[in-house]
């Protein structure tokens, strides 16, 4: 199965501030035309977050996902927005063993840092599709939670400039 880490981040690699605020982006002033969203949306079936993540969207309000099957990693119970297809799991092995018995072929990994690192760690992260935009945050939450971007070995990077970012789409090597 492909899972690709699909994000923006900071030039400081961040994807978010401590408390998981993402208002950044919106000052950025980025055509979300150029970020490749809608094609990369149409391109999974799954997706899989953090509870941070998860929280963070609930706070939004409303589902903006479809009807993706979704798995949501935590120990935790949680409330379920309406029109969300929430699957709960305490670890990656139950997610991939779930997703593989739905026959899913691309998995969205939408977040955090944390999950991101586990799913590296236990070689199953495939690709990287990174929108880096021209800010620096400081501080934050990091890209990766245990490794920096330039100690994952990488199969294949493109580099893609685009009006006021680059998004970086990168094929993953796991030895």
């Amino acid at each position: 199965m492909k899972i690709t880490y699909y994000v923006a981040m900071s030039t400081d690699n961040f994807i978010a501030r401590d408390d998981g605020d993402v208002s950044w982006l919106d000052e950025q002033g980025i055509d979300m035309n150029e970020t490749g969203y809608d094609e990369f949306i149409a391109s999974v079936d799954a997706l899989v977050m953090g509870r941070a993540t998860y929280d963070f969207v609930y706070q939004y309000g409303s589902w903006p996902y479809g009807d993706l099957k979704t798995w949501v990693c935590t120990s935790s119970e949680l409330n379920v927005l309406e029109g969300a297809q929430i699957n709960v799991a305490r670890d990656i092995e139950t997610v991939m063993r779930e997703a593989k018995e739905r026959d899913c072929k691309h998995m969205w990994l939408v977040g955090g840092g944390a999950l991101a690192s586990a799913f590296y760690e236990q070689c199953l992260l495939t690709d990287l599709d990174i929108s880096v935009m021209p800010c620096v945050l400081d501080a934050g939450i990091p890209l990766f939670a245990r490794q920096t971007l330039s100690d994952l070995p990488m199969a294949r990077k493109e580099v893609l400039k685009n009006t006021g970012f680059e998004r970086w789409k990168i094929e993953l090597l796991h030895e």
